[in-house]
């Protein structure tokens, strides 16, 4: 149903999600085929199914699509029956960690954390403090060991994220990583169109 989707991962304590950013809005072309092609991967396992690359790592300059390409699996993901999907920012992690310590509620995160199916983090450039980058370790260990799928996306390959300690850094690159590259001229055109066909849809008398 097209109004489980938000409420679904709000509920959950998730970050705001565009109703726009799904599967069938991301433009795909070569730049972005594989990144594409491992989202729907997840978004369409069911739980239980074995997770084929734990984490996946997905890197791009800004515009890109990450934060559309991680929405689309966290909407599809929970309209895949029985599954639990909760997109995060980095921000948003470390506010939900922060908070939960000082209302000394730091297990019931961890559990709302460690009860699901999917957890997708965007921005992990952003992610700060060292105890937050603990607790984001034993978090993504936790999960992984579990046999859950994580999903990150950040602006630079893993090894670049110096804020980061060395711990994190190698256990995100433990998995897939993959590069969203510049949009080629066809891409372009093609993002282009629809994002137009979008526009007259909503507007029956928009005209470009």
């Amino acid at each position: 149903g097209g109004t489980a989707g938000p409420s679904a991962n709000e509920r959950l304590g998730g970050s705001p999600l565009d109703a726009r950013l799904t599967f069938d809005s991301f433009v795909v072309g070569r730049s972005n085929s594989l990144a594409h092609a491992a989202a729907m991967q997840v978004a369409n396992a069911k739980p239980g199914d074995q997770v084929m690359f734990n984490p996946l790592y997905i890197h791009a300059g800004v515009g890109l699509g990450k934060t559309h390409l991680l929405q689309a699996v966290t909407w599809a993901g929970n309209a895949n029956g029985g599954n639990k999907v909760l997109y995060l920012t980095a921000e948003k992690f470390m506010y939900g960690f922060v908070n939960a310590l000082r209302t000394q509620n730091a297990l019931a995160f961890k559990d709302v954390l460690r009860n699901i199916n999917v957890l997708v983090i965007d921005d992990m450039q952003f992610l700060q403090g060292k105890s937050t980058q603990s607790e984001f370790c034993h978090t993504l260990n936790a999960l992984i060991d579990a046999g859950r799928q994580v999903i990150i996306a950040a602006d630079r390959p893993p090894s670049e994220l110096e804020s980061l300690e060395e711990r994190v850094r190698s256990r995100l690159a433990g998995g897939l990583c993959v590069e969203m590259g510049a949009l080629d001229e066809p891409l372009r055109l093609k993002i282009l169109e629809a994002r137009i066909a979008a526009a007259k849809q909503a507007q029956p008398g928009f005209d470009v």
